[in-house]
């Protein structure tokens, strides 16, 4: 059976379902609603959601069917006027029953009904110290598969490097590939960095308001399983920083293409997330902006502080949209990792997918948050750990050398021309000495003559 593309809206008292089912048989077509229950079954559709408020079907409930487009409409009374049921475009979170994972009660805390658990114990499960994936969930076996593909993996044996190391070697690994001749480029040619300082992205216009998912990105989450996740409050935590991790690679794509993604557009974003080229997690924001700031300066081809610092912004641009704004950039990316030629699917598997499902999920205070917390954190030259500041000094002092050496070939070119042009007065000084042994007079007579010379000049050319 097919999922069909749906859509729902509401207003004060009603819920409106749009189901687009093109290839239906009408005659077999069933239709049942239960309180927060709702079954769709028409040959080959199937669709079972679970709504966030209750609805009732009465007299006044009516559904049609329209051929040209495939799509039925639906209205329904809420079985309380006037409320408002939440997240009703999130998708993926209607689809299926909110399982609850079958733990002790008492060591659980539900964060709230959509699916996310909070496990108030911080035991750490030995099996997962080697794992990698989502809130490090996947510990099956992965080392050949990371060692197979180096363009996206930079730690090639995660199940041989512990989660709590893998920070210290990809800081290592970076500190290796730090090119301090490309960084000096980039601050001392501005022009070629400039147009991408200026630039605004399209999120920050104050036209750009309307935010609501297209057909295409809709097919997207209703292929996405429901699922529910029960994380620790650190798993949490190093989940939500992650989402940060890889919106800064996005950014930082959009900033420096224009908007204009390039084929290697999934490359940018896949390197500067250290969650998905090293299978790192972060425990605050200084930690994860840092690891942002660092990649930005050692891989791609623009290399530059205030470049780092503007992508930034961009985030906290992006977070100030929203979840849903937020959503629709994890599609984008999740496009762009099916389409890559370099197998950048499997960090949909091991990342995106899970991502699109736990951000419908996750509140909005928890966005919030996240965005709170990046408006109010700057990250210095010195907090990157790539010595910037010495270098930028180091090139300053061998510019303010340079100028300097320059100062003096010139000034030695001009005295070479001073001397030269004294020889030549000596010269004719000695020639005419031969003539007239009295120096004086011949230095004095020939003062007269460069007057008088000066002055025929004036002569022809009268005030």
């Amino acid at each position: 059976m097919l999922t069909p593309r749906f859509k729902l809206s509401q207003d004060a008292n009603h819920v409106f379902i749009t189901i687009h089912a093109p290839y239906t048989n009408i005659g077999d077509t069933e239709i049942d609603v239960d309180g927060e229950n709702f079954l769709f079954v028409s040959s080959p559709y199937f669709l079972r959601l679970r709504l966030p408020g209750r609805l009732v079907d009465n007299d006044s409930s009516k559904g049609s069917y329209t051929c040209d487009s495939g799509d039925f409409t639906l209205t329904f009374d809420k079985e309380q006027p006037g409320e408002c049921f939440e997240n009703l475009d999130m998708i993926t979170s209607l689809l299926a029953p909110r399982d609850i994972p079958d733990v002790n009660p008492a060591l659980v805390e539900m964060l709230d009904e959509d699916g996310i658990t909070l496990d108030e114990h911080e035991e750490i499960n030995p099996t997962a110290e080697y794992a990698v994936g989502f809130a490090n969930k996947l510990t099956t076996e992965f080392g050949d598969l990371a060692s197979e593909y180096p363009q996206i993996f930079e730690l090639r044996d995660p199940q041989n490097v512990a989660i709590t190391d893998r920070n210290n070697l990809r800081i290592q690994y970076e500190d290796d590939k730090f090119s301090p001749d490309h960084y000096l480029a980039d601050l001392y040619e501005p022009e070629l960095i400039l147009p991408y300082l200026e630039y605004t992205p399209f999120w920050d216009s104050p036209d750009y308001n309307n935010i609501d998912f297209t057909e295409d990105e809709i097919s997207v989450l209703k292929e996405l399983p429901n699922k529910s996740y029960l994380l620790t409050k650190t798993e949490k935590q190093q989940v939500m920083l992650g989402i940060i991790d890889i919106l800064y690679g996005y950014c930082y794509d959009k900033r420096t293409t224009f908007n204009d993604s390039t084929v290697e557009s999934s490359w940018t974003i896949n390197k500067l997330s250290s969650t998905l080229s090293w299978f790192c997690v972060f425990n605050d924001i200084q930690e994860v902006l840092i690891a942002c700031y660092r990649r930005a300066l050692v891989f791609p081809i623009f290399r530059n502080f205030e470049l780092c610092e503007a992508v930034k912004n961009d985030v906290t641009l992006l977070f100030e949209k929203g979840k849903k704004f937020i959503i629709k950039c994890f599609i984008e990316i999740h496009t762009m990792f099916n389409k890559s030629n370099d197998a950048r699917y499997i960090l949909n598997q091991l990342y995106i997918k899970d991502y699109l499902v736990f951000l419908q999920k996750c509140s909005d205070d928890d966005i919030n948050k996240l965005y709170y917390q990046i408006l109010n954190k700057q990250i210095s030259k010195n907090d990157v750990q790539l010595e910037l500041e010495e270098l930028e000094h180091a090139a300053q002092l061998v510019k303010i050398e340079h100028s300097q050496i320059l100062e003096n070939e010139m000034a030695l070119k001009m005295a070479s021309l001073n001397i030269l042009g004294l020889g030549c007065n000596n010269d004719a000084l000695n020639e005419e000495e031969s003539e007239d042994d009295d120096s004086s007079y011949i230095a004095s007579d020939s003062s007269e003559d460069s007057s008088d010379d000066l002055d025929s000049d004036d002569d022809q050319h009268p005030s």
